[in-house]
C-alpha cells in the first residue's frame, strides 16, 4: 500500500491534542498482550490457510443461539451386560459464534461454554469480504455472507458456496458475479447455501431488515459512482429460490470520498435504519421496508469516513430517555498511518424531531497516543456493537485491540450536564493484534461476561470481563463534548491528492 505522510502527520497532530493528561507508558504491556480493567484473554482459535492466502484474515461476526439436536446413549434393565443400550434425541440451545474471513470460509464456532470456544464446522466460501449477518425466519437460521466487487485474488470459485450456487440454477460459477451469499446454519454442523442475490457493484455489507423478509445492501462505492444510480438496493427474500429487488433507495450525492452506503443498521422493530454512507449519515424511513424513504442527510466535517452508524435509546433514572445515534470515523478507511489512535466516535442527539436535525453532543475516542506495535500498522476504530440493556459497547481499533465502552453518561450530557458522555472501562491489546471487529452475544455490569474479538492477524480472541469489580475507567480514553470537539478535530476533507493517494484498506480491494 502506497505511503499516507500528508494524512499520518494530519492524524498525529488532530487525534494526538485528545491527550489532555499523559497516557500511561504501555509499552511493554502491549507487547506482552495484557488488559486494562477487569479484562483478561482466555482463548485464542486460529483459522486455517484454506485456500493458499493465509491463515486467519477474521472479519466480522454474529453469534445466535439455536436448537441442536443430539444423540443420546443409554443402558436400560439389568440383564447380562448391563442392559441393552437405547438410542434417544434430545434438542438443547446451543450458542454458536458465525465468524467471517478473507477466502478461509465462514468458521462456525460452538461457544455455548463461553471460555472454550470449540469449531464445529466452516462453510467453505472464498471470497472477500465477508460480512456476516446471522436471521431467523420461519424456525430456520440463516447467514448472509458477503462479496464485493474486486477481490480477485481473495475468490475462488471452485469453493463450496460458488458449486452450491451453480446447482441450484443461480449462474455456473466462474460466471458469478459479486453479491450475497444467504446460507441456511440451521445445522451449524452441516451448513449449506440456500440462496444467492446478486449486486453487480458487490456487497460490502449486507443487512436483514428485522422481519428476515429483505435486504438491505451496501456497496460502499468511491466516488466513481455515477449520479443517479447512488443509493440502497432493497430485494424481497421471502422466496430464497428467487429473491427479486423492490426497491432503491436514492442517497444525496455529496462532496468527499463517495456517498455509497457503506453500512446499515436497523432500529429494534425495523421502522428506521441509519446508513454510513461514507461522506454522510442517512436516516431511513422503514416503517414499509419495501417501500423506504430518506428522512434526513447530515454531513459532520469532522467524520473522515462513515464508516457504521448505530441507533441506542436510553434512560436516567432522573433525566429520563433519549435517542442517540453513534457514528464511529474509520480514518483513511484503515489505512496504515503507523500511529495510535486515528477516527473515533460521534455521537448525535436524534430524539424526537431532532431526526430530522441530529444534535452533536461529543466525541470519544482511545487515548493510546503512540506508534503502531511495529510503526507501519492501522489503528483506528472499526465495527462496533452496542448492547442497550446494559448501555455497553464494544468496539475494535485494529492494531489498538479491543475495547469496553460505558455509554450511561451520554442522557447526563445531552442534558446539558457537564461530565463524560462515554468511558473506556476495559480493554486488552496484543502485540499483533489486527482486530476487525469485537462482539459478545450478551454483557452484563453484575457478573462475567465473554467478548469475541475477530482479529486479521490471530483469528478468534475470547476474553473474560467482569465489570462487577471496575471501581473505575482505564484512563485509556478521552470524552469531548460537541464545543471541544468542534475546536480540536479537523474539519477539512481529503485532498485530490490524497483522494488519489488513499489506500483504503476496508474499502479497496487487494491487488488481484
Amino acid at each position: 500500500m502506497p505511503a499516507r505522510t500528508p494524512l499520518s502527520l494530519l492524524a498525529v497532530v488532530a487525534v494526538g491534542s485528545l491527550a489532555l493528561v499523559p497516557a500511561p507508558d504501555l509499552v511493554g504491556g502491549v507487547l506482552d498482550g495484557t488488559g486494562a480493567g477487569p479484562m483478561e484473554h482466555v482463548a485464542n482459535v486460529p483459522y486455517a490457510n484454506a485456500h493458499g492466502t493465509g491463515p486467519n484474515q477474521g472479519t466480522d461476526l454474529e453469534f445466535a443461539t439455536i436448537p441442536v439436536a443430539r444423540t443420546v446413549e443409554e443402558r436400560v434393565g439389568l440383564g447380562r451386560g448391563g442392559g441393552a443400550v437405547r438410542t434417544r434425541t434430545e434438542v438443547e440451545d446451543r450458542t454458536f459464534v458465525f465468524a467471517g474471513t478473507y477466502t478461509n470460509g465462514l468458521q462456525i464456532l460452538d461457544v455455548t461454554d463461553p471460555g472454550r470456544p470449540r469449531p464445529v464446522a466452516v462453510y467453505d466460501c472464498a471470497i472477500a469480504q465477508g460480512d456476516v449477518q446471522v436471521f431467523e425466519r420461519d424456525a430456520r437460521w440463516y447467514v448472509t455472507y458477503t462479496r464485493d466487487l474486486g477481490y480477485a485474488s481473495q475468490t475462488r470459485t471452485d469453493s463450496a458456496c460458488f458449486r452450491e450456487a451453480e446447482a441450484l440454477g443461480f449462474g455456473a460459477r466462474d460466471a458469478l458475479g459479486p453479491g450475497t451469499f444467504v446460507v441456511d446454519v440451521t445445522d451449524p454442523h452441516a451448513p449449506t447455501l440456500a440462496s444467492f442475490v446478486s449486486f453487480p457493484k458487490g456487497s460490502h455489507n449486507q443487512t436483514v431488515h428485522p422481519s428476515g423478509d429483505y435486504l438491505y445492501n451496501s456497496n460502499s462505492e468511491l466516488i466513481t459512482s455515477v449520479v443517479g444510480e447512488v443509493g440502497i438496493e432493497v430485494v424481497d427474500i421471502r422466496d430464497l429460490a428467487a429473491p427479486v429487488q423492490v426497491a432503491f433507495v436514492p442517497l444525496p450525492i455529496r462532496p468527499g470520498l463517495g456517498t455509497e452506503s457503506h453500512d446499515i443498521t436497523f432500529n429494534a422493530d425495523g421502522t428506521r435504519a441509519y446508513s454510513a454512507a461514507l461522506s454522510q449519515t442517512v436516516i431511513i424511513d422503514t416503517t414499509d421496508p419495501a417501500d423506504p424513504s430518506v428522512v434526513s442527510s447530515f454531513v459532520d466535517p469532522a467524520i473522515n469516513v462513515e464508516h457504521q452508524a448505530n441507533p441506542v435509546t436510553l434512560t436516567d433514572p432522573i433525566l429520563g430517555r433519549r435517542e442517540f445515534l453513534v457514528v464511529e470515523d474509520e480514518v483513511a478507511g484503515a489505512s496504515p498511518t503507523g500511529q495510535c489512535p486515528n477516527g473515533g466516535v460521534h455521537v448525535y442527539d436524534i430524539t424526537g424531531d431532532l431526526e430530522r436535525t441530529p444534535r452533536k453532543v461529543g466525541y470519544w475516542n482511545i487515548r493510546d497516543v503512540g506508534l503502531t506495535t511495529d510503526g507501519l500498522g492501522t489503528c483506528t476504530a472499526h465495527v462496533f456493537e452496542i448492547h442497550e440493556d446494559e448501555a455497553l459497547m464494544t468496539i475494535a481499533f485494529y492494531n489498538g485491540g479491543v475495547r469496553v465502552v460505558d455509554l450511561s453518561g451520554l442522557v447526563g450530557v445531552a442534558l446539558g450536564e457537564l461530565g463524560v458522555g462515554m468511558r473506556e472501562v476495559a480493554s486488552f491489546r496484543f502485540q499483533d493484534s489486527d482486530t476487525w471487529a469485537v462482539k459478545a452475544p450478551s454483557v452484563s455490569r453484575d457478573r462475567p461476561f465473554h467478548v469475541y474479538g475477530n482479529d486479521i492477524a490471530r483469528g478468534l480472541d475470547v476474553y473474560r470481563v467482569d465489570l462487577s469489580k471496575a471501581t473505575a475507567g482505564t484512563g485509556l480514553d478521552q470524552w469531548l463534548s460537541a464545543e471541544q470537539a468542534l475546536l480540536q478535530l479537523p474539519s477539512e476533507p481529503l485532498s485530490p491528492t490524497e483522494l488519489a493517494d488513499i489506500a483504503l484498506r476496508c474499502k479497496l480491494p487487494t491487488a488481484s
